[in-house]
């Protein structure tokens, strides 16, 4: 009987360690969502000012908007979003630097699907921007967590 007992309380603690790692993503993944809510006020905002008020191109204007919501997004994903992990970046340069070409593969892919639908669909360029944002939310989190934020 006291065996069963130890092995149904092992069973509990590693469904307590599982639920409370599921939990810590989840709420990570939540913070990452609320910084990039930021940086998308960042993004369009300077998107719309620069391609309306300025002149620009739109894909320039998206590469100027990009980057400095990335900065942004990157000093505020590492004071609040991955504060449990900070250890495994000590380097703010390097670690920022990772996280640009970490972001930079997915903003490739942003600045072509902006054009597909801008260019090739014919959709208005903000909307096309939101459409491409939300494809590459999920590739951008995950090269997130899994590279500039890993332990080592």
């Amino acid at each position: 009987m006291e065996k069963e007992e130890g092995n149904i309380q092992k069973i509990w603690w590693r469904m307590n360690d599982a639920l409370w790692s599921l939990y810590d993503r989840l709420e990570r993944f939540i913070k990452f969502s609320l910084v990039g809510m930021v940086g998308v006020v960042i993004h369009f905002g300077l998107l719309y000012l620069l391609t309306e008020n300025v002149g620009l191109w739109y894909l320039w204007s998206a590469v100027i908007a990009i980057t400095t919501a990335n900065l942004n997004n990157y000093i505020l994903n590492h004071l609040w979003t991955f504060k449990s992990k900070r250890q495994y970046n000590t380097n703010l340069f390097r670690g920022w630097l990772k996280y640009m070409l970490a972001v930079g593969v997915t903003e490739g892919m942003y600045l072509g699907l902006i054009f597909w639908f801008t260019s090739i669909l014919g959709l208005y360029y903000l909307l096309s921007a939101f459409f491409a944002l939300a494809l590459t939310t999920g590739i951008r989190y995950w090269t997130a967590e899994k590279w500039v934020w890993r332990k080592r």
